[in-house]
């Protein structure tokens, strides 16, 4: 990949990846040997979650289309080395959370993806992307279970803050 076309982004956004697009690779187990090796990237370059999250439904059976939106994260991250998460020196100890979730996201079972993340003053701190365990009726509904995963990781890492003997200066903003 060290001559491929370089990426802005490491998904496209109007792509749609389904169960059955494409014929079938002939050797699977690499797709996921490179979607295990990516799992650690993950957790330091959080503009791939979502579109490794999407990749991890394909484990079973991936396709040609899978593999190609593989190679495109791998694309993106061959011409985007000095991306990563920075952690700076606290200039406060405000806590802010954003929210946010797609409603029947997922072509094949119609569920919505749920994420959200939490900083603490400029550093963020906590995030998740997942696919809901319902599928919802709305996309009040899908916003709603979306606001309800982060108030309950704020509501613990309020506590966390607490035994550690740090206390925000301000309630967490949504």
């Amino acid at each position: 990949m060290s001559d491929s076309k370089p990426f802005n982004t490491p998904i496209s956004s109007g792509s749609s990846l389904f169960r059955h697009d494409g014929d079938t690779l002939p050797q699977p187990f690499l797709y996921c040997n490179i979607i295990g090796a990516l799992q650690y990237l993950v957790h330091t370059q959080l503009e791939l979650a979502f579109g490794f999250n999407r990749a991890c439904h394909f484990m079973q059976s991936p396709t040609t289309t899978h593999w190609s939106a593989i190679k495109r994260i791998l694309r993106y991250l061959r011409h985007t080395p000095h991306h990563g998460l920075l952690i700076r020196p606290l200039s406060s100890l405000d806590i802010s959370a954003f929210s946010n979730s797609n409603w029947a996201g997922f072509p094949d079972d119609h569920r919505s993806t749920t994420g959200y993340c939490i900083f603490l003053g400029d550093n963020l701190i906590s995030w998740n992307s997942k696919k809901q365990q319902v599928v919802t009726r709305s996309s009040t509904e899908s916003e709603y279970r979306a606001l309800t995963h982060v108030t309950a990781e704020l509501i613990w890492l309020q506590s966390l803050l607490r035994e550690l003997c740090i206390s925000p200066l301000q309630p967490p903003t949504i």
